[in-house]
Parts: C-alpha cells; structure tokens; sequence
C-alpha cells in the first residue's frame, strides 16, 4: 500500500533534485523516491554493522538486518575494513537456520 508523506526540503536539496531530474529525464517523484531507496539500504547496512560491531549479531543475523546476503555483508566488512569476529558459537547459530 502506497502512502504520501510531507517533508520540507531546503532549497539547495530543491536544486539538487531538480537537477537530477533534468538530467535523468524523470519526475521529481521518482529521484525523490530512488534516493530514498538508496538511503534506506545505506541505512539499513550502517545498522547492521553497528550491530555487528557491538557483538549483539553475528555476520549472518547483520546480513538479515541489511537485507543482504552473507556473501554481500563479508564485502562490505571488508570494504569498510571491519575485523571480521567469527566464533564457534557463531557458527553453531548460524547453521540453525539451515537445518
């Protein structure tokens, strides 16, 4: 279900929306809602490494949290140069869920 939400936008975001309209040849609408997407897996990603740098999940419960599979989360610790904590225990909880 499709909703509407007011937001006040400043002026320089104005501009920068309605660039990127020109540009891309779209709505305002439809940058408004991409850059949203995009923020909100960014979002989503930075929650799940918190969480993960906090030992309170493990690399698999921070993919689901990111809403992206293991093998993308491991790339992501690596690109954002993350030590990468992986115990027995955490291996034991995430074979759980394969069974």
């Amino acid at each position: 279900m499709a909703g509407t939400i007011s937001v006040r936008i400043g002026r320089e975001e104005l501009a920068e929306i309605a660039t990127l309209s020109r540009v891309e040849r779209k709505k305002k609408s439809e940058i408004l809602r991409d850059v949203l997407m995009k923020g909100l897996r960014e979002k989503k990603v930075e929650a799940a490494l918190e969480k993960y740098r906090k030992g309170e999940a493990t690399a698999s419960k921070a993919a689901q949290i990111a809403g992206v599979p293991l093998s993308t989360f491991l790339d992501v610790l690596f690109e954002r140069k993350t030590e990468f904590n992986y115990s027995l225990e955490d291996f034991r909880e995430d074979i759980k869920g394969l069974k």
